[in-house]
């Protein structure tokens, strides 16, 4: 094989290479902007209006099949609970779907306490300066879900309840958004 023919095989590849690793490099950005609580990059890295839309969908799918009759079907009251909780749901997803809260989740917080801000540590009035808790630690998966959708699965170490999923949609060629949440 001649070396132009190598160098461009190599081109290819190394091409390739970063075409596949580029959602990684994306959830390192969004994982490195979580620990340092930087609220900008990691809204840089969020498509918000995307993922409020698929996590109010998914909630509102969620509650009216909480329900069932005997055929399968969600009950009159399920769909109407449903209904209610729908108009009651957009304003609140609105309003908790925050970069804060976003970045609680990426390091290992359940759901409601990201969403809430709970589970930090409290200062006390002593006389010692407060020092930062280790960071827990986390059970972190991520994969191709198709050629456009990646996902990255995280829960604290030794929990029992399912992941999070964090679902970053294709944004051009190398670019990758968050666009996407799956609540256990």
């Amino acid at each position: 094989m001649r070396t132009p023919q190598r160098l461009l095989w190599a081109a290819a590849a190394l091409a390739a290479g970063g075409f596949y690793l580029t959602p990684y490099l994306a959830i390192q950005q969004l994982r490195s902007a979580a620990a340092a609580q930087d609220a900008d990059a990691l809204a840089a890295q969020v498509d918000f209006p995307a993922l409020r839309a698929s996590l109010k969908t998914s909630v509102q799918a969620h509650l009216a099949g909480q329900e069932l009759n005997e055929r399968g079907e969600p009950t009159p009251a399920a769909a109407m609970g449903a209904a209610i909780a729908g108009a009651l749901l957009g304003p609140m997803v609105d309003t908790l779907v925050t970069p804060a809260s976003l970045g609680r989740l990426l390091q290992g917080q359940a759901p409601m306490q990201a969403v809430l801000g709970r589970g930090r540590s409290q200062q006390t009035n002593s006389a010692k300066p407060p020092t930062a808790p280790a960071p827990p630690a986390l059970e972190t998966r991520m994969a191709y879900e198709s050629l456009n959708r990646f996902v990255f699965s995280v829960k604290k170490q030794g929990e029992d309840e399912d992941p999070v999923h964090l679902v970053l949609h294709r944004k051009g060629l190398l670019a990758w958004q968050l666009a996407e949440l799956r609540l256990p």
